[in-house]
């Protein structure tokens, strides 16, 4: 019973409700003086992008060297606006276990980084749809300053900004 009185309610509706216009454009008669009309037709394509970061590193006795992708695509910013990813590290590229730690060096796109722990490294302008850097992770393993077993790691952080 309840679909029914629905069903002829919403029928009601569409059928006996007068049929307004959204907009008014511009109305031409025959007694008009121009003879032609103009409409404006648009989209707003906001700000988009996706940044792909690397998962994680691991170094082993064996693999003291590791490469690993930053990818940026599907960049749409505004006119004059610059995409920024910076990197930092909470250890300040050490790999920390209690009061131990292991060095490590990260090249990017095979250029040593600034001296600073917060920096740019990589950059997209507005009208390039892509980005990348190939981020080098390299450790000797030095172990003078590792005093205990265990898990020895460090946090990378990306921030993403555009200016």
């Amino acid at each position: 019973m309840k679909k029914w009185i629905a069903l002829i309610l919403t029928v009601s509706i569409v059928f006996f409700s007068p049929i307004t216009s959204l907009a008014e454009g511009e109305t031409i008669t025959q007694d008009s003086q121009a003879n032609s009309g103009n409409i404006t037709v648009g989209y707003n394509a906001g700000v988009t992008y996706t940044v792909t970061i690397p998962a994680s590193v691991t170094f082993s006795d064996a693999e003291k060297e590791v490469e690993r992708p930053l990818q940026v695509s599907n960049v749409l910013l505004n006119e004059g606006s610059t995409l920024h990813i910076n990197l930092s590290s909470l250890n300040e590229f050490k790999m920390v276990c209690g009061g131990g730690y292991i060095d490590y060096r990260l090249t990017i796109n095979n250029n040593e980084p600034p001296g600073e722990n917060n920096y740019t490294i990589l950059t997209v302008s507005a009208g390039e749809n892509t980005g990348w850097a190939l981020l080098n992770f390299v450790t000797d393993l030095q172990k003078d300053h590792a005093m205990y077993a265990g898990n020895y790691t460090d946090t990378l952080t990306f921030t993403v900004e555009v200016q």
